[in-house]
């Protein structure tokens, strides 16, 4: 097992703060070492960072992100971009962080910071999706973007002076994430999708996709439905959020049988799960661009939310569904 030198204690903090502020990270290490605070050299071969060009680079690809995540469209552009975007940068500050050490730490270095860059993305650029997503009132979108800069700055600085207390701050941040990583991890990676099915629109025609084009799985949860005799199941993918009996956020298939729609999820102790949906209010069905929403309220007055793709089931024909179904 290879000693724990600052460079590895500290590799997981980095990868934290990439992941919750790629260009933030990336302008405090370059920055740091022409103040006055910070008069050791950085760890590995961090201290490239420092060049004018790198530091103009990611300060205006900061500010860009910090504008990007005022409006939702941008928001979930910006963020899903950065799938791949952040996992890439993550192996190559672990690079930088670990030049010099062996070969087999710098290879398994660079994918375990690849990996918790690309899941602390996932989490925090979940939750602000998840905010954006929401009809119901959340914190404020300048606040939290605040709080994220100020989470970075204390990890950067702690890596820089402190790389124990670095480690365990970030273990600490670590567990206060996972009550809700679940459901944020799942709609990130929803949010992925929407721009996905966004970009190919022109490609696909908005509709509901037939029996036979749904998932096995579904299929065989409504095995026994009789109320679309002869094959006349029909549905489409959908993100569920604070649906009663499912997770905080779901994805699965909202299924048109003949009455009133049903979302059909996977969960981790039952294989299928099956949620009647007629039993709450619609509110009403909205076109967002990347998305469109159906608004639902519980009898308890409890609200939740459906989104399709744009290249599903049109506005019209999801009012048609929902309110006169």
């Amino acid at each position: 097992m290879p000693e724990l030198t600052p460079e590895l204690l500290v590799l997981a903090p980095l990868a934290l703060a990439a992941g919750i502020d790629l260009y933030l990270t990336l302008l405090f290490l370059g920055a740091a070492p022409t103040t006055p605070w910070w008069d050791h050299p950085l760890p590995g071969s961090l201290g490239e960072l420092d060049s004018l060009g790198v530091l103009v680079t990611v300060g205006a690809f900061y500010i860009l992100e910090f504008a990007a995540e005022r409006y939702a469209p941008a928001s979930l552009l910006w963020n899903a971009c950065h799938a791949f975007i952040r996992p890439v940068s993550g192996a190559l500050l672990a690079l930088l962080l670990l030049e010099g050490q062996g070969l087999p730490v710098v290879v398994l270095g660079a994918l375990v910071a690849a990996a918790l860059t690309s899941l602390a993305h996932a989490v925090r650029s979940g939750g602000a999706i998840l905010r954006w997503l929401s009809p119901a009132r959340t914190p404020d979108v300048l606040a939290v973007s605040l709080l994220e800069d100020a989470i970075v700055l204390g990890l950067i600085a702690l890596v820089l002076d402190l790389p124990v207390y670095a480690l365990g701050v970030a273990g600490a941040l670590a567990l206060l994430s996972l009550p809700g990583a679940a459901s944020h991890v799942r709609v990130f990676a929803f949010a992925v999708r929407l721009v996905a099915w966004r970009a190919f629109q022109t490609l696909v025609q908005r509709r509901w996709l037939g029996q036979e084009e749904l998932p096995t799985w579904v299929r065989r949860s409504l095995a026994g439905d009789v109320l679309a005799p002869g094959g006349g199941l029909r549905g489409s993918p959908v993100g569920a959020y604070r649906l009663p009996g499912a997770p905080r956020f779901a994805t699965g298939w909202v299924v048109v049988r003949g009455g009133s729609p049903i979302f059909v999820h996977r969960r981790s102790a039952d294989p299928e799960s099956v949620i009647d949906l007629g039993g709450l209010d619609v509110r009403g069905v909205s076109d967002a661009g990347l998305y469109r929403r159906v608004d639902l309220e519980s009898s308890s007055g409890a609200s939740a939310c459906v989104f399709f793709s744009v290249n599903g089931p049109s506005e019209e024909s999801l009012r048609a569904e929902f309110l006169f179904g």
